[in-house]
């Protein structure tokens, strides 16, 4: 079975909503299903999925494509892990076919930096790590703790990781998108981490993408205690969990997740076999990273410190748990203690009777309303939440909470929250169909929708007539791939397609289907935009050369044309 069969039978076997849905909640809009959307931040629903075409698209952000790119993208994971990954759930077995791997070489070349720069860290800990070790030690982290998770140490060195993976066959040429390292003046390479304690930081699969590094020295600690990969292709700050890929059973097992914000914090956890847990790699806990641990668990309890900072980390975190439909518990610490620090000098029987008496968001928000101005501030930061919330039975539950917790009518409060709720309620699909060359677009529609047209249309026009380079792109393409593969199968269309730029332009023409041109008229209206562009730039030359007869003469027969166009053109295309 050849390549693009078997990715077009994987597809056919599938159904794009019920795959995205296990990640993200989806919600019926019309003939489609929307969402927000996972690859970037946003308050409203702009992440659209197509039962019908099996493809999706953010109207927001601009990612597009079909099930398989979704699971690789979400996952974070190479081409042939997300159709290994779709492959079994359609029950097709999927050969170790090579072909398929050439579809993400530079992803697939980072995770094996990736790979590659923790074993190295891991033997530098064992062979040199000395001041690694006594800072282990000091911490009271157990060397099989630190084994278990990859614990590392990167060498004081510009340039040891560099020479290492260059005698492993790593090209330099990937080296300055790989986070790994920074590039001098002279387009030289140096490595970023040095003389630092390496925590990897895995994706739920498994594989390194980044690295954390804490400082040993003075000398490193001027330059940050800690040290974190930048984003890359594999890797984005907010939408990994440290841990994770070893206690996601356990989260799933015991139904219940602790959270932390630091590597120090999570390995005292789970080194007082509290196994349940993950750190949020020293950030706010974001709307990914709940979208993550929700597939293992609703019940996530959160470990703040007990000054402001913490209490207003973790209301913030508590809300977006909530709007994800998600139960959140807010555990205290005492002053000045983190779960490291408290772990360390309290039992775990104390420990867990902190996690009985943990709060929820409006019971915590009630108890330090002092914090937030008083409880007339407390019970409006509450009521902001409440429209974010998109399950209505969860929304309903949450206000039941703030009137029980402020003692005030559950009439009072929806009269004052319907205003905003209604504006969430109403918000719709937002398709931007105003374009500066929409004949062209509405011409690449009609040719996707009706595709026995495809002919005619290249009878008259050839791609010069498209003046936007993405759309001149997509016209070749669909008047040189079979009319039959492009109405049986929108999604294996999107994969035949590798720039993500293009794919998502593609698949908006896809979702965008309402036109009321005729095809005669559409092409008119393309070659009549062509000549105007055509005389624009006449124009421009003869303002810089007046005497040359040549472009008098192109001026004219350009303009008869147009006036001959112009009479038959239904609608007058725009400027």
């Amino acid at each position: 079975m050849t390549d693009d069969n078997t990715i077009e039978l994987i597809l056919k076997s599938i159904n794009i909503v019920d795959i995205v849905s296990s990640y993200i909640p989806l919600k019926k809009s019309g003939s489609n299903f929307k969402a927000r959307c996972p690859f970037h931040d946003e308050k409203s629903a702009s992440f659209m999925v197509s039962e019908k075409k099996q493809i999706y698209k953010c109207f927001g952000c601009g990612k597009a494509g079909n099930a398989i790119t979704f699971v690789r993208d979400y996952e974070k994971i190479s081409f042939y892990e997300a159709l290994k990954k779709l492959a079994e759930k359609a029950g097709i077995t999927l050969k170790n076919d090579e072909s398929y791997k050439k579809k993400n070489t530079k992803r697939d070349l980072l995770y094996l930096m990736y790979k590659l720069a923790g074993d190295f860290f891991i033997d530098n800990l064992e062979k040199y790590g000395h001041n690694a070790k006594r800072y282990l030690e000091k911490r009271q982290i157990p060397l099989e703790i630190a084994k278990e998770f990859g614990i590392g140490y990167s060498l004081d060195s510009y340039s040891a990781l560099k020479n290492y993976l260059l005698k492993n066959h790593i090209s330099e040429d990937i080296f300055p998108k790989s986070g790994l390292f920074r590039v001098k003046d002279n387009n030289d390479t140096y490595d970023v981490f040095r003389d630092r304690l390496m925590f990897p930081i895995h994706s739920v699969t498994g594989n390194i993408v980044a690295f954390g590094g804490r400082a040993l020295s003075q000398e490193q600690e001027k330059l940050g205690k800690y040290m974190n990969s930048p984003t890359t292709d594999i890797y984005i700050k907010g939408k990994e969990l440290y841990g994770l890929h070893i206690t996601r059973f356990e989260i799933g097992k015991k139904n219940s997740v602790f959270v932390s914000e630091g590597y120090l914090d999570f390995l005292r956890l789970y080194e007082k076999g509290i196994k349940n847990a993950v750190a949020s790699l020293g950030t706010a806990l974001t709307k990914e990273q709940i979208n993550l641990l929700s597939r293992y668990t609703k019940n996530f309890f959160l470990l703040y410190d007990g000054d402001k900072a913490g209490i207003t980390a973790a209301v913030r975190a508590s809300s977006l748990i909530i709007q994800n439909s998600c139960v959140a518990k807010i555990i205290l610490l005492p002053d000045n203690h983190d779960p490291d620090s408290y772990l360390m000098k309290y039992s775990i029987d104390d420990f867990m009777n902190l996690q009985q008496n943990a709060l929820t968001l409006t019971k915590f928000v009630a108890q330090h309303s002092k914090i937030f101005g008083g409880q007339r501030q407390a019970i409006q930061l509450l009521l902001d939440v409440s429209p974010e919330i998109e399950d209505p039975i969860v929304r309903e539950l949450f206000i039941k909470d703030i009137s029980e917790a402020f003692q005030i009518s559950e009439i009072n409060l929806r009269k004052k929250i319907q205003k905003q709720y209604k504006k969430n309620e109403s918000q719709t699909e937002q398709l931007p169909l105003s374009y500066k060359y929409e004949e062209e677009r509405k011409l690449l529609k009609l040719m996707l929708k009706d595709t026995y047209l495809i002919k005619k249309v290249a009878e008259d026009l050839n791609e010069s007539y498209f003046i936007n380079d993405n759309l001149r792109y997509i016209y070749n393409f669909i008047v040189n791939i079979s009319p039959n593969e492009l109405s049986d199968n929108p999604a294996l269309i999107l994969e035949k397609i590798e720039n993500d730029e293009l794919k998502s332009e593609l698949s908006q023409l896809f979702f965008e289907e309402e036109f009321f041109d005729e095809i005669d008229d559409l092409i008119r209206q393309v070659k009549l935009r062509k000549l105007q562009e055509e005389l624009k730039e006449i124009n421009e030359k003869l303002s810089k050369d007046i005497e040359n007869s040549e472009y008098y003469e192109k001026k004219f027969f350009i303009k008869k044309e147009i006036s001959k166009l112009s009479k038959s053109v239904v609608r007058k295309t725009i400027f």
